[in-house]
């Protein structure tokens, strides 16, 4: 997209041009979901050039981009995405809305007032921070992208609190324009490299020093603002975090979505806490945090009980697994292995609970014998600290057709595999 699309997708003309494409896709699409065929592409251009005779046609093949970007970003941004113009990177890489609001309204709480977003992008992290009441200085370099940023702001009626500037985070000049009468800072490093791809995504980038911009530079901005928050990997070390500092695991649905280092000043709502998980589920937060640098004892070892829970991502990757033990009051299957069991009917909704109905060493034959006998057509497999691949699993096991379901949890225990055939979670239903 070029400055001259982003202008005009930003008019009168252009808006009410997109709500027809994006209109007309919805129609494609929810058509092809009924059950009448796949979406033809060539189809939806004519029929959006017919919608909009004359139009021009890089024009037309920006709203049908613009069109699907919103479709697919929508389960990570939710409705706000229909005031959006989006990019292909961009959209790839924002943060969940849900996510957004959390930080800004932690940061709010911090007594920030006035936050220096440091490589913006296309705004959806300042936007949360202007809809928690935050003024927000943001530096975009790519003069589309910073376009659109302000394009973005000024759709949710934001644009009052939100300047954008057009620069390089890195040279000095720009970063003291946007530090200027800053106290709070956010900087989301880019982790992927644009040039190379894998499976069509932008390949992930795991040297921090090799982030843009790299993380050296993030300390240093910490010397020059009272809080300061770094949108990091999930990846990252748990010491990554300075003295007195914070590092957040988040998750949304059950899927692990970032981590987030925050600088002491910008920790004090998280209220002493050096490390956290934070698990949305439906709409719900829930906080696992430690006030240690040290890990808690380990988790007792011992046989399988009634249950087994698997710890959600966020909470492995915060050191906290020994703390959901405590919680279910249970233990682990293998000290090098993060499936928790218990006897006890307690449930948490920091892990995924799986009532155990059978327990045997894993042998293929097997594990298929004894799921055609219990009448099972559907099995979902997950696994801990084996190399076994879920999916070759599924196809080696080619059950018959039948009415059942069941979860089978792979796990190395000991010098071996054992399986464990569960019930279908009712959540899962």
């Amino acid at each position: 997209m070029d400055l001259g699309t982003a202008q005009w997708l930003a008019s009168d003309d252009g808006r009410a041009a997109l709500a027809a494409a994006c209109r007309l896709d919805a129609e494609a699409h929810a058509a092809a979901a009924s059950g009448r065929g796949r979406v033809d592409p060539l189809a939806l251009a004519t029929a959006v050039r017919r919608a909009l005779p004359g139009l021009d046609p890089g024009r037309a093949a920006e709203l049908l981009t613009q069109a699907r970007l919103r479709r697919r970003a929508r389960p990570r941004l939710g409705d706000v995405v229909d005031l959006l113009l989006l990019t292909e990177d961009g959209a790839e890489q924002a943060t969940r809305t849900v996510v957004a609001d959390l930080r800004a309204g932690a940061l709010l709480a911090s007594g920030a007032t006035h936050v220096a977003d440091l490589g913006c992008g296309l705004g959806l992290d300042l936007l949360a921070f202007a809809r928690s009441g935050l003024r927000v200085t943001g530096v975009e370099r790519d003069p589309v992208v910073a376009a659109l940023a302000r394009v973005n702001a000024a759709a949710l009626g934001l644009d009052g609190l939100v300047e954008v500037l057009d620069g390089d985070v890195t040279d000095a000049d720009v970063l003291d324009r946007a530090l200027a009468t800053a106290d709070a800072a956010y900087v989301d490093p880019a982790r992927r490299d644009t040039g190379r791809r894998t499976q069509g995504r932008a390949a992930r980038v795991a040297d921090a020093e090799d982030w843009s911009p790299p993380w050296s530079w993030v300390e240093g901005v910490a010397d020059r603002v009272p809080r300061l928050l770094a949108k990091v990997a999930p990846g990252v070390p748990r010491d990554l975090a300075p003295d007195g500092g914070c590092t957040t695991w988040t998750s949304v649905d059950g899927h692990l979505v970032e981590a987030e280092v925050a600088w002491p000043l910008a920790a004090a709502p998280y209220d002493g806490a050096v490390r956290q998980a934070r698990v949305v589920r439906d709409g719900a937060v829930h906080l696992l945090a430690s006030r240690q640098e040290s890990d808690p004892a380990p988790p007792p070892v011992g046989p399988v009980g009634r249950w087994l829970h698997e710890p959600d991502d966020a909470v492995i990757r915060a050191g906290l697994v020994a703390d959901v033990a405590a919680l279910v009051e249970g233990r682990l299957l293998d000290e090098h292995v993060a499936y928790v069991t218990s006897d006890d009917d307690v449930e948490v909704p920091l892990a995924t609970r799986f009532e155990v109905r059978h327990a045997l060493p894993f042998d293929i034959a097997a594990v298929r014998s004894l799921l055609v006998a219990e009448g099972v057509g559907e099995v979902v497999v997950k696994k801990r600290a084996t190399s076994l691949e879920p999916e070759r699993i599924v196809r080696e096991l080619a059950l018959p057709r039948a009415g059942g379901r069941a979860v089978l949890l792979l796990a190395r225990v000991g010098d071996g595999v054992d399986a464990f055939v569960c019930d279908w979670p009712p959540a899962w239903s």
